[in-house]
This record gives structure tokens, sequence and C-alpha cells, in this order.
């Protein structure tokens, strides 16, 4: 059975990414920066949950490391070859110079990056930018590819430490190359890691309901912090996991084991953080103020669906769209970029741009997980037939099932 929170923050994650993608491509100049922190804030909520569904789906179903990475390849691949192949399409129909050959064999190695703020090996090709992530998300699981043995444990640890040391090596190295991207991914690696960790240690500690908001509200302020000109900051966003740590664990929805989380450790390092926005103001006051009161004001919605008694209608909200959206959000993550790039060049209405684009995602984003992957498993998956020539008679071997690949 799966996690229906889980599900739920995958799906809405996929949705706050293409709201900002939406307007970040709107063709009239929408004021992007009311949700240029949505679609960042929703990639690391990704990075998290990725490292902690694997725990939680390795420590059922064991794999080698051959298994894991073949799963992997499985589930991530073949649609990505499909997004790319769109983005193709998008640069052809939308009149756009195609990149250069390296940047092309790059993208279909995975080992692109965002061409404005790192672009370290070659750019992600401009008409599906979001890809960049996957470069990153594929190192992680190669990573721990091989950390898959005896001593996992101990290897997850030091490859921990060397993520920690590499935060401050990403600030320190200026040069934009392969060592610089491997320098980045480990340093990133360390909220994966964090994600990892809350399912490995979920029996150790748990949170209630108000401080797992409180700690939620926090989250906005703390994406908002600038330690460096670098809008991609490893540092912001490992702080960041730390105090999403709860909010993960509460969405286990397992029973209360372990030391519990207080709602004063979560006080003190708010009203610092609150102090830092209103000193350094490092953003304008007004949102300074606004962001200081979310962990507030997530307590008070939580209130009042306990006063309005609509816990259950809520629960079975999550527990439905979760489903749905949880199912659909690889499929959309990979291809919503290139409807609106098209659209956004075609289109200069903001109303129609976005009406015309929606319906277009969905449909292709229901294709690619419904129609175009059991195709793809099907052919991956499918049993090996005996070699009755070399034998010279029929060999009746039973045949072995294959799990499915789990949707991360």
């Amino acid at each position: 059975m799966k996690k229906i929170y889980l599900e739920f923050l995958r799906g809405i994650s996929t949705v706050f990414i293409l709201g900002w993608h939406m307007a970040f491509l709107a063709p009239t100049g929408h004021p992007t920066r009311l949700t240029a922190y949505w679609g960042t804030d929703a990639l690391i909520m990704f990075f998290m949950l990725s490292g902690l569904v694997i725990n939680l789906s390795e420590s059922k179903k064991p794999k080698s490391t051959k298994a894991f990475l073949s799963n992997r390849f499985i589930r991530i691949y073949p649609q990505f070859i499909v997004g790319m192949l769109l983005a193709f399409v998008a640069l052809y129909v939308t009149n756009t110079a195609f990149p250069s050959l390296k940047t092309i064999i790059g993208n279909f190695f995975m080992v692109s990056t965002m061409k404005d703020y790192m672009g370290y090996v070659v750019p992600s090709i401009q008409s599906n930018l979001p890809v960049w992530s996957l470069s990153f998300e594929v190192a992680f699981y190669v990573l721990f590819a091989f950390t898959i043995g005896r001593y996992q444990k101990k290897a997850i640890l030091y490859w921990f430490i060397l993520s920690l040391i590499s935060i401050p090596l990403y600030f320190f190295r200026l040069e934009r190359d392969v060592l610089t991207h491997i320098i980045a991914v480990f340093a990133f690696s360390s909220v994966w890691i964090v994600g990892y960790y809350i399912y490995q240690y979920r029996d150790y500690f748990y949170a209630e309901k108000y401080t797992v908001l409180f700690g939620l509200g926090i989250l906005p302020l703390i994406s908002r912090m600038q330690f460096s000109p670098n809008f991609y900051d490893p540092l912001k966003y490992f702080i960041f996991s730390i105090f999403a740590i709860p909010f993960f664990r509460y969405c286990l929805q397992l029973p209360p084991a372990g030391k519990k989380t207080k709602m004063i450790y979560l006080i003190i390092p708010h009203t610092i953080f609150v102090i830092a926005a209103l000193t350094i103001r490092y953003m304008p006051l007004k949102n300074a103020i606004v962001y200081s009161t979310f962990p507030y004001v997530y307590m008070g919605v939580g209130y009042l669906i306990d006063v309005l008694k609509i816990k259950d209608r809520l629960i079975n909200f999550i527990s439905k769209s979760g489903a749905i959206m949880g199912k659909y959000s690889y499929s959309l993550y990979i291809s919503h970029y290139t409807i609106l790039f098209i659209f956004s060049k075609l289109i200069h209405n903001v109303l129609i741009y976005a009406l015309v684009s929606l319906p277009i995602i969905l449909i292709i984003a229901y294709g690619l997980e419904s129609w175009f992957q059991p195709v793809v498993m099907k052919y991956f998956k499918k049993p090996k037939q005996p070699d009755t020539l070399a034998k010279g008679h029929d060999l009746r071997l039973p045949t072995v099932s294959v799990h499915a690949v789990s949707n991360t």
C-alpha cells in the first residue's frame, strides 16, 4: 500500500513546478517574482522525497546494484527520451536555434544543468529546462547503487559526510567544468540523504500535528534566505531539509515512536530567521513580514480543520487526488515545459495561452504514463524464452513474476 500523503506530496509538488513554469513563460510579462521560489521549493521536496521513498522501497524489497539501476533506467529514461524529442519539436515549431552537437549529446547523457545558474558540462536544452534536475537525480541513484551491499550503512554515512564537505567547496569553485558538476552533485545530495535518513530513523522521533504545521510554515522563509549570490544554494536547501524533517516523518503515517519533537525546537530558530529577514533585508520588508507569519497561519488552518470537522473529507481528497497526481507526476514533469514553451511563443494572450496549454499537457502526461510506460515495461520485463533449438526439445521452465517498478 502506498503512503497517500507521500503520493499527494509528489503530485502537488509537480503542480507547483507547473505553475511556476507557466508564470515564467507567460507571453505578456507575468510578475514571476511572486512565484519564483515555488518551483525550487517543490524541487527540493522532490529530492528529499526521492531519498525517502528509495529507502522505503529498498527496505521492503532489496535489489542488487544491477537490478536497482535497471529498475531506475526503465522508469526514467524512456520517458526522458520522449521529453527530449518533444523539446526538439518545440525548437522546430518555434523556429528557435538548435543547440550544438555537444549540448545535444550531453543532454541525452543526462549531464546538463541550467545555463544561467550552473552550465557545468553542457546547458540544458532551452525548450525543456527542467531536465537539469534529472542529471542530479540520476547521479543520486548511481551513487546509491554503489552503496548497495553488506556495508551500505557505513557507505551512506561516508557519502553524507562527503556531501557536507562539498557544500563549502561548491562556493569556492568558480570554474564551470566537470569537476564543479561533481562537487555540485555531492553538495545537493545532502538533501537527498536527509530524506533517506528520515525513513531510516523513523522510529527514533516523531512530531505532533501543530509542530509539523509550524515547521512547514518555516520552509518558505528559509528558501528565501540569501547566503550567497547563487540562486541554487546547497547550504540553504540543506537547512531547508533539516526543518522539513518533522513534516516528512508525519507524512509516513506511522504511529508515534521515539523522542517527541517539541514546538520550542522550532520556535527559537524561527525567531532567529525572522530577525535576520527583517534586519538584513535580502527581500522586501512586506514579504519578510508575510512569510514570518506562515507558521502561525498554517497552525490556524489546522485548527480550523479540527473545528469544522472536515479532517475526514480532507484525507479523502488527499487520498484520491494523491493517487492520480502521484501516478502522473513524472510524465507531467518531463513533458510540460515543452508545451508551455511552444504556446508562449505562438500565443500572446496569457489566458488563452494557459487554456490551450493545460489540456495538451495533461493529455501527453496521461499518454506517457498510461500507454507508453506499460509498453516499455512489457518490452523490458518480458520473460526470456527457452532456447529449444539448442536443446533439441521443449523446455518447460517456470515463469518468474516481476514486481512493478516503484513510481519515484
